[in-house]
């Protein structure tokens, strides 16, 4: 009986270890709770000259590039001490925001940082794909001398991709390939703006084509003459357009005042007749009272 009732024993605390190793497990594995964006890109939409067209993120050469991130402790049941944010890029490189003094982050508490660097040169780094990233929190053991690495530091907390490292032809490319490829005008009546339209999408077309390829002046060149075509289209269409319009109303202004005129010639005419017939009328009447009234004579 008492050898049953000590296994019984045993069971309910080998149970309870078991759990308890269970929960443990589960909040270490809880997920991050982390949020990311890039601030102020020179450059945020498609790139064609990429294979495939993906949406990118892409600073100009030799400028900052910044983001905010921020970051909560929910996976951890002590404080962090964040030492330094490190992010490594594809093009094999570290930049490190160290902090003079140990960010303390509490457990559920939520950080938010701003890390910024400069963008590597065309030269060392390819704009002709787009690169990944990590982002990995660095902390110590300690927020007073004498501080060492943490036995959990550093601490991966996110992954990104399409970012782009572009030259300044690179990015007025794809700044003119996204205005105007947004452009869309409207049949016209006028034969110049359809004219300027079709030689706009040649353009654009043969820009895009060389784009694709990577070579940025001269796919440069053709989208500008493409803008700079539409542009013309558009002028074109308000300055004779707005001409054709003067020129209707011009017509139906004067249209308008001929039927004026002739309703009120008619309407003179009209009087004129009017007068005329009581004029006959009123000497008809004189006749008739002359004649009532003239002396008779004597008969011999």
């Amino acid at each position: 009986m008492k050898g049953k009732l000590t296994a019984t024993i045993c069971l309910l605390m080998l149970s309870l270890v078991t759990f308890a190793l269970v929960a443990q497990t589960t909040k270490a594995a809880a997920p991050i709770l982390f949020t990311f964006a890039w601030v102020e890109p020179d450059y945020k939409g498609t790139d064609v000259s990429i294979s495939g067209s993906p949406e990118v993120v892409g600073y100009r050469e030799n400028t900052n590039w910044t983001f905010t991130m921020s970051w909560t402790n929910n996976a951890y049941l002590y404080q962090i001490n964040i030492s330094a944010i490190r992010v490594y890029f594809s093009w094999g490189k570290n930049y490190t925001q160290n902090f003079a003094t140990p960010v303390t982050v509490e457990s559920y508490q939520t950080r938010t940082f701003t890390i910024t660097n400069v963008t590597p040169n065309v030269t060392d780094t390819s704009e002709m794909w787009y690169h990944s990233f990590e982002v990995y929190i660095h902390h110590v053991n300690s927020t007073t001398a004498p501080m060492g690495e943490a036995a959990s530091s550093p601490l991966w907390v996110h992954h990104g991709s399409y970012f782009m490292v572009l030259s300044s032809d690179h990015l007025d490319c794809l700044d003119l390939w996204s205005r105007v490829n947004g452009i869309s005008l409207p049949s016209s009546s006028i034969a110049k703006v359809q004219v300027l339209k079709t030689e706009a999408k040649m353009e654009f077309d043969l820009g895009t084509s060389i784009l694709e390829k990577g070579v940025y002046g001269q796919a440069k060149t053709h989208l500008q003459t493409a803008e700079n075509l539409y542009n013309q289209a558009l002028t074109t269409w308000d300055e004779r357009g707005t001409a054709m319009e003067d020129a209707d109303m011009n017509y139906t202004k004067s249209e308008t005042a001929y039927n004026y005129a002739l309703a009120n010639a008619a309407n003179v005419n009209a009087y004129g007749w009017l007068l005329f017939g009581l004029g006959w009328t009123f000497i008809g009447l004189g006749v008739i009272i002359y004649g009532l009234r003239r002396p008779k004579v004597a008969q011999s």
